[in-house]
């Protein structure tokens, strides 16, 4: 490799054969991109740096040598030094304001890819736009249940915010001071208990779930919107896929019998292989008919002004479906009770889902899932043409009869 830097997994079993390899000079993990191991004369030990960039330059600082130095430990203590030294060596307790404890708790989460982009998106959003504007100067010696009442939450209130969005607010400050507290940056969390039902009341919490009562009206919300906002909710309630997820699909990603999800589009970095029936082919080829004649070759199933429509459009569009307080995600909550109510095996439904199932179990079971998986959706969506999922997408009604009282239900050598 030209770039003499072998890639891996930080444990004694790897390091070693990396040094007994004699072929790679530096060794590093991506999941701590700081750390870069490099090997000594004679490959039997390996100088241990702390690589970050700092004004602008690459500094290399050297913590110590493997395997004297235990790799593991220096990975748990890793954040903990990088916090220190992003606040520009400011030892515990000198944050003079709120302004500067939110500035660090940016560049803290900013490239943190263990939590997700549009969670750290939310959390850069509610800073700029609430926590910043009312609370920048507020002196870290002030701050007190009374002064977030006062600065915050009253003059949210005032101007029309929902108790609900307030909360939000309120919790991603609480977030910041724990996550300052605990790496030690400040003496104490000054809002450790406080919630913002001491300020003002927040209603209860309304039941959002979708049941299988819900789906005829459902069906009919969704036959009353326009094409792209129907499709983008029919795939994640056909398919029990994630909003961002769906509105990301590229015409690429329908490969013949599946529809890939990149791993960099799934919550989880895996890639998601989903079996398409020949309902959902039928659909999603009508639906590719539609935008070639109404909006022109695209590489999205949802096209934005540049990309893929936003996420914030996507959740706009959720707006013109929901006949209850119900959210995107309740669409996926609403697969898996089907699926599970009409008998099919946990680990099926679980991979349908893509969550993550142990490594030997997915290589060794992938066969059988894969079938699993296929089966599992004919069947579900042989049900929702039974509950009268034809009256959403009428293109694909079975041109052959089946008498729905005799019991039989719908095959799939009936579409089309």
């Amino acid at each position: 490799m030209s770039s003499g830097v072998e890639l891996g997994k930080f444990s004694d079993a790897a390091l070693r054969r990396w040094l007994r390899g004699g072929v790679m000079r530096d060794f590093r993990d991506p999941q701590f991109p700081e750390i870069r191991l490099r090997a000594a004369a004679g490959r039997e030990r390996a100088s241990v740096f702390l690589v970050v960039n700092e004004n602008g330059k690459t500094v290399w600082e050297k913590l110590g040598t493997w395997p004297s130095m235990c790799i593991k430990t220096l990975c748990a203590d890793l954040p903990v030094m990088l916090a220190k030294r992003n606040v520009g060596g400011m030892v515990m307790g000198q944050f003079d304001s709120v302004g500067s404890l939110l500035e660090w708790y940016q560049e803290h989460i900013a490239n943190n890819t263990t939590y997700s982009k549009s969670w750290r998106s939310n959390v850069k959003s509610m800073i700029k736009c609430h926590l910043l504007p009312r609370l920048a100067d507020v002196r870290l010696a002030n701050v007190s249940f009374i002064s977030i009442d006062v600065s915050l939450v009253k003059p949210m209130l005032v101007e029309g915010f929902s108790p609900k969005y307030i909360r939000e607010a309120v919790n991603k400050l609480k977030a910041v001071f724990a996550a300052a507290s605990k790496l030690r940056l400040i003496n104490a969390n000054p809002l450790a208990g406080y919630r913002v039902t001491y300020s003002i009341k927040v209603g209860d919490v309304v039941d959002t779930r979708l049941f299988e009562s819900d789906l005829a009206t459902l069906f009919t919300r969704l036959g009353a919107v326009v094409m792209p906002v129907q499709m983008l909710f029919v795939l994640m309630m056909m398919f029990g896929t994630r909003i961002n997820e769906t509105r990301l699909a590229r015409w690429e990603h329908f490969a013949g019998d599946y529809w890939v999800i990149p791993a960099s589009n799934a919550k989880n970095n895996q890639e998601h292989r989903v079996p398409m029936t020949e309902s959902a082919k039928a659909l999603i080829e009508h639906y590719k008919r539609w935008q070639l004649k109404h909006v022109g070759k695209r590489a999205y199933l949802f096209p934005g002004n540049i990309g893929a429509i936003s996420i914030r459009s996507a959740h706009d569009w959720h707006t013109q479906i929901r006949f209850k307080h119900f959210t995107s995600h309740d669409l996926r909550r609403l697969f898996r009770t089907i699926v599970a109510d009409l008998g099919v095996d946990t680990m099926i439904g679980e991979r349908l889902l893509n969550h993550a199932l142990p490594v030997l179990l997915r290589k060794y079971v992938k066969s059988t899932l894969d079938k699993g998986m296929s089966q599992a959706l004919d069947q579900y969506h042989q049900y929702l043409i039974y509950r009268g999922f034809s009256s959403v997408a009428p293109e694909i009604l079975p041109r052959s009869s089946v008498e729905v009282g005799s019991g039989q239900t719908l095959t799939a050598s009936g579409w089309l």
